[in-house]
Formats: C-alpha cells, structure tokens, sequence
C-alpha cells in the first residue's frame, strides 16, 4: 500500500497494487477517510492472491510477479504494465485521474493507453459493431454504461441499453491485454484508435477505483482472465439450450397447449414455453390468474410429459397494494427503496403504482428468494423456471423511464452507487430461489435483461426490445460477441424482431442465424400477427423446420462447449479474431462468428441475398467444409458463395470431430437415447480431434465426476477415443450410431460407418473402410 497525495488540495488517497492468479494486476484506490461503495458481488469469491517482488527506488516502485510486472512512478503518478517486457499498458500517462470527495461529486477517472494495439472490444450492452469506433469525433459519443430500458434502440450507437460490463479489451495481432473496471455506478468511456495503439479515458459517477489488469498476451488469455475473476457460467440444463417460444403474451392455459400442440403436429421442436405478465392476477408477482389459467400444476405437467418446460416472469416491481401478501410482507419490514426522507419510493410499471425491492438489503434479498419455494409460489412445480425483466429498473414515470439516483437502498447506499448491478442482484436472489427450491441438485434457468459484470453465474439474457428489421438481425451478432467475451455467452436476439410485423423471408433468416447463437427464442409483443412457424405456407414451414432440425441435431456438441467454458473459461460463441489473431482481416469481422473453435457461421443478412462473401481464415492448409453442398474451401479468404432461401452457410474445420444427433425430435428429452452421429473433417495431414460431453443433462452430479468426457482422434485412418477425465464415470445412454470421415483430395469423399454399437464410455479403434 502506498500514498497517493494530489498536489491541488492535500488529500492523501490509498493505493493497494496486488498480484494475482494468472499475472493479473489488481490496483485499489479509495479515501481513507470517507466511505465509498465497491462491488464484491460482482467478483467469484475473493481473489486468491499471489507473493510479488517488490523494489523501490527514489522515484519509483518496480512490481513483478512471474512474466508480468509493473512500474509505479511517483511525480506524476502513472503506472506502466509489462508482460515478457513488452509494454502493454500505461496508466494515468495523460494525468486524468480524478478522485473527488465532495458530498454531491464523487466522480472518478482514469486514462489508458495500450501500445501496439489496434482494435478495442468489450464494454457491453450497445448496439454496436465489434470494434469499437473512436469517439469524441465525426459525432461519437463517449460510450455509455448504463442500464436502462430502451425499446426500439436505434443500431450502430453508443447509448446505453440493458447492460453494463465495465471490461474492455486492447487487442492486435501481436499482443492483447485487458482491464476491468470495476464500479456499479454510471460510467462513460470514450475510446480512441490511434492506428498503433488505443486510448481508453473512463469515467464513472461514484465508487473506488478497483482496477484488475488483464496481461493477456493473447485475446483468449485476457478473457480467461476476465472470468477467472468473475466466474464462468454453470452448465446449463440440455433444455435450456434447446429452442424456446414466447410472445407478449399467451392469455391463456388453452392458448399455450395449443401451441405446442401444434408444435408437434407440424413437426417443430420446441423444449420451453413462456408466459409473460399476463399470467398473474393484475400484475402481482407470485400470484396466478386462475381465469386464464385454472390448472396451473396441470399446465406444467401436460408440458412435462412430452419433454417441456415453462419459464414464467417475476419483475422487481411490486404493486402497492394492501393485502396483497408480497406488498404486505415487503412494505412492513422495510425491503422497498426508499425516498430520502424514509418513505417507499412509488413510480409506475405494469401494475399502476408499484414500489420496488431493494436487493442490496440482505434480508430483503433472502425474503424475495424463499418466494420461489413450492410453499410460497402457489403451484409453481420443479419444472417451471424464472425470467427476470424490467429489471433495469424501469419506471415508467421518470426521467430516463429508471429510479432517480438520490433514492436511498439499504446501509444509505445512493441509488447512483448500486444502479448498474440492480437487475444483477435480483437475478442473484431468484438463482438463490431457485437452487433451494430444488435441494441444490437440479440446474436452474434464468433470463434477465439487465445485467452485470459477473451476472453470467446466474443468468442467461437476451438483446431486449429489438426491432423487426435487418439491421436489428446483424447487430444481434456483434452484440452477443461482445457479450461473450465480457463472459456473458448465453445470449441471443428475439427471432424475427420484438416490435413490428417481420417479413417472412427476414423471418425465415432469423431463425436460421439464431440458431447458431446460445440462446434460441421467438418472442415478439402483443398486438402484432402471431407469428409460430406452423402458421405459415408449407414452402415456409420446411425453411423454419430445416433450421430448428439443424440446432437439434448440433445440441451434443453446444453441449460440449458449455461444458468446456465453465471448465476452461472460453466463451462458447467467438469472433474470428479469438482464434486466428495474427490475421489482420478478421480484427473487425463481426457478421460472421465461431462455435467453439470448430464451426463457422455466416448467416444470410440482406434482404433477396443470393450471394453472400464468407472469410475464410487459416492459410492454405486449413480446410473448412460444407457439408449440404460435398465441396470444402481453403483458408485464404474471401469467397463468394451462393445461397438459396433454405441455405445457411455452415462450415467445419478441418482437423475437427462433432458428434451430433440427426434424428428430429420434438424435444431434446426424446433425445437422450438417440445414438451419436460422429462427423470427421479431416486436415492437410489427414487428422482431426473433438470431445464429447455426456452427463444427466439437468443436476449438479456433474460436479462430483459423474460425467463423461471423452476425445475422438483419427490418424493414420485409425478412429479412436478415450476418457480425458479416467477419474469421471457415467453411463451415458446413447451409443455411436454412425461415423461420417470427410477429407480433400480434389474433392470431398464420404465414408459412413453404419450403426457402429460402440458406447461412449468404451475404448476403441476404428480402422478407416
């Protein structure tokens, strides 16, 4: 710990520089003699801490910890960060720390520069490309970290929307790192691109500054980093990354059945329904409306039986309403956020006048948790999950439609200190809820719009209140990229657009492209043509079906990579640019994506498309095949490629296995027993590896080794496989039913290995016929 002393008015501040795990830098620095708010929820448990070498000299402090180090300098204060020696970033090298004390300003800020840098990725939730542009010129405004409910946002802007994660990324071809900045309060950073390096210049309302330095050197290692810190989500439940239907809203029990009635009778999967608002009784939270929906444990059920779930909304707004038991319980023990002058705060939401939880009082926290008992939740069942939205919060009544900041939460926190990780701790309290209502042994399914950094260990989100519209569809990608690399991977865009009609052909793309981002739900609102699948001609049916067949069939291996990030860190969705770093084309490549590191997608994003121009990256030895079409294309680039309505470019890379399940369903539960189809894509050396993640597909046994992890090879054409954990057992009740070998030799040949009875957790050799 060391002084910091500002030469304008004598205050002295406190500087803490600590090593951690993986060569990440943490610098803290607070007033000692005034209280500030920080944000150890965000984090995944205190971070263990490393020895670091320290040295001083006169004028400096020299700080190192394995290939990382640190120089401190004293007049000026700035701090230049190393990694193998190369100067990766200088702190406060422009003299823009602020630190103010002062009763109605509490503002902080601090400047970046990252040498040799030469794109910057991160700090979500906008509307924006990958890259972020420089701002401060040609019109940009600073980008801004503030949740807030924006329906209809406008695309390629800086404004803020549902989201705030503070984590922002320096990347080139050469070198990358990382910093987490990390406040809850309103924050703004303005970016620059300087060609050879980027600026960062952030500034936040209120709060410490508590600084983690992500050393990289590569992108993939800073993200790893980022969730070292704070966590990587937990395994979903197979359901939860299956095909999901929603709308504002089904109104009735009979209205939901029939749809998935007619789900299965036009031969679409769907694995999860969704009741918004209109479920309960006037708008009030753990309450049902028995006119439309007498039979609610019956509902469940009926879902139930044939392989679904239900997802249902709780908002943190609570109707003032006496007798009404969660307003009673609520306002009698003081759980709301207050005015300054100790009264509840009331704004309007959906129920008229509503009071709103205050989930920074521990005890208000725990309260709103056990509401998701069995006992407290009247007929809610153990196949029915939570969505959380409006959660910004949103108030319809006041400025920026969310609370002022001068309301007052629990322990005389202001508003403006806690406002980004609102929605973050009502998510935190409903996967609490939820994990007691299941004895800690079933996996729980979250949805939020408004999020954190660390709300990835509770919850999966989505893009909120899209438009029916191109661009909407294009920017979702970029979005959920950036997302994925702030360590929020399960994310996805209302297919078709939130708001408006959607044109069928934009419809029809939607669904394809969605298919290939984590989350995959129709949702659209009220008073607009209902649009489920089955509504539309049979020419249309066979597009939308084609894509839900094809995220089905690709569920064991979207299943292996969630698997893989909680254990590894690695998002599941990756820009071009996280796996092929040295190529300088891809550094803004952002309508196209990766799956793992094995699939490439570039979906359709124009209107009348008959073309589309894919990038193929990797050089000349490295293979990516498309499988509809027999033909495969090399590494080098650009390429043209015809598409037609009922295509979605799709392409494996050489070198990889994926295992799939290609017979339709209706479920992904009637999928268990399915045996495994194994598709080999051999490379330049005619070889290739991939795993295969199998578990119970819904507990927390996997925790306990009770799993199967397994790594196919083929080589010297010789297909085999073995455990990567020996120590894991589980049996996994599908077999390999069929092995697929594609190589390039002029053209793509096939192989087929017919129902090979060869169970998952068996050793075994497979010579090439």
């Amino acid at each position: 710990m060391v002084n910091l002393l500002n030469g304008e008015d004598g205050r002295v501040l406190q500087l803490t520089f600590t090593g951690l795990e993986g060569g990440i830098f943490r610098i803290f620095i607070d007033d000692p003699t005034k209280r500030r708010h920080s944000v150890p929820e965000a984090l995944d448990g205190e971070p263990e801490t490393v020895p670091i070498s320290v040295q001083y000299t006169a004028n400096e402090i020299n700080v190192s910890s394995g290939s990382v180090s640190a120089v401190l300098y004293s007049k000026p204060f700035k701090a230049n960060i190393y990694n193998e020696g190369v100067l990766i970033n200088e702190i406060n090298s422009q003299g823009k720390l602020v630190f103010k004390s002062e009763a109605d300003d509490e503002a902080i800020a601090l400047d970046f520069v990252f040498p040799n840098a030469q794109r910057a990725y991160g700090i979500p939730l906008h509307a924006e490309r990958l890259s972020l542009r420089t701002t401060g010129v040609g019109g940009l405004n600073p980008y801004r970290l503030f949740n807030v409910d924006h329906c209809c946002y406008a695309v390629d802007s800086q404004d803020p929307l549902y989201g705030a994660i503070p984590v922002l990324y320096a990347h080139s071809t050469s070198v990358s790192s990382g910093i987490f900045w990390l406040t809850a309060s309103q924050t703004f950073v303005d970016i620059t691109n300087g060609g050879n390096y980027v600026g960062a210049h952030i500034i936040s309302e209120s709060g410490v500054i508590d600084l983690f330095i992500l050393p990289g050197p590569t992108l993939a290692a800073s993200a790893r980093q980022y969730t070292k810190i704070t966590g990587t989500a937990p395994l979903p439940p197979y359901f939860a990354i299956a095909h999901h239907q929603s709308r504002y809203s089904y109104r009735s029990q009979r209205d939901l059945l029939n749809v998935v009635e007619e789900f299965d009778n036009h031969d679409f999967p769907v694995d999860v329904m969704w009741l918004d608002i209109d479920y309960t009784d006037a708008y009030k939270y753990f309450t049902w409306n028995y006119i439309r929906f007498p039979q609610p444990e019956i509902m469940q059920q009926t879902l139930n039986e044939t392989g679904r779930k239900l997802v249902v909304i709780i908002d943190p707004h609570v109707k003032v309403e006496e007798g009404y038991f969660v307003y009673d319980t609520a306002n009698a023990n003081g759980y709301f956020v207050k005015n300054p002058d100790g009264s509840n705060f009331e704004g309007y939401c959906w129920p008229g006048l509503s009071s709103y939880w205050d989930f920074n009082n521990p005890h208000a926290l725990s309260w709103y948790s056990s509401l998701y008992s069995l006992e407290n939740f009247p007929h809610s069942t153990d196949v029915m999950f939570i969505w959380n939205d409006m959660n910004e919060p949103s108030v319809f009544d006041q400025d920026e439609q969310t609370m002022p900041n001068y309301l007052v939460h629990y322990d005389g926190w202001l508003h403006r200190d806690v406002h980004n990780m609102y929605g973050f701790m009502q998510t935190k309290g409903t996967w609490d809820g939820l994990m007691a209502r299941m004895n800690y042994q079933q996996r729980p399914f979250i949805l939020t719009r408004s999020h954190f950094a660390g709300s990835q260990r509770f919850t999966a989100l989505w893009t909120g209140d899209n438009l029916a519209t191109w661009e909407h569809l294009k920017v979702s990608f970029s979005m959920c990229l950036s997302e994925a690399l702030a360590g929020m991977s399960f994310c996805g865009a209302d297919i078709g657009g939130f708001v408006n009609d959607v044109e069928t052909e934009l419809l029809e793309r939607w669904y394809q492209a969605g298919a290939w981002l984590p989350f995959y739900r129709q949702h659209s609102t009220t008073n607009i043509n209902r649009r489920e699948p089955y509504l539309y001609s049979e020419e249309v049916q066979v597009i939308f079906r084609k894509a839900l067949n094809a995220r089905y069939a690709h569920l064991p291996y979207w299943y292996t990579i969630w698997f893989e990030h909680e254990r590894y860190g690695d998002p599941v969705i990756r820009p071009i640019t996280y796996h092929y770093a040295q190529d300088p084309n891809v550094l803004d490549i952002d309508d196209q994506w990766l799956l793992g590191k094995d699939i490439l997608i570039h979906p359709v994003i124009q209107a009348g498309a008959q073309t589309v121009t894919v990038y193929f990256p990797g050089g000349a030895n490295e293979y990516w095949f498309d499988l509809e079409h027999s033909r495969a294309y090399l590494g080098t680039g650009y390429t043209t490629i015809s598409v037609t309505r009922d295509f979605t470019p799709v392409f494996y890379r050489g070198g990889s296995i994926i295992a799939r399940k290609d017979t339709p369903r209706a479920s992904s539960a009637l999928t268990h027993q399915d045996p495994f189809s194994i598709y080999i894509f051999l490379d330049s050396n005619n070889q290739a590896v991939g795993n295969l993640y199998c578990d119970d597909n819904q507990s927390f046994d996997y925790r306990s080794k009770k799993y199967i992890y397994y790594q196919f090879t083929y080589s010297n054409n010789v297909f085999s496989g073995r455990s990567i954990d020996e120590d894991a057992d589980f049996n996994c009740l599908s077999t390999i039913g069929n092995v697929h070998v594609y190589s390039l030799s002029g053209t793509v040949r096939r192989v087929d290995m017919n129902k090979l009875d060869i169970n998952v957790n068996s050793k075994f050799e497979i010579p090439l016929l």
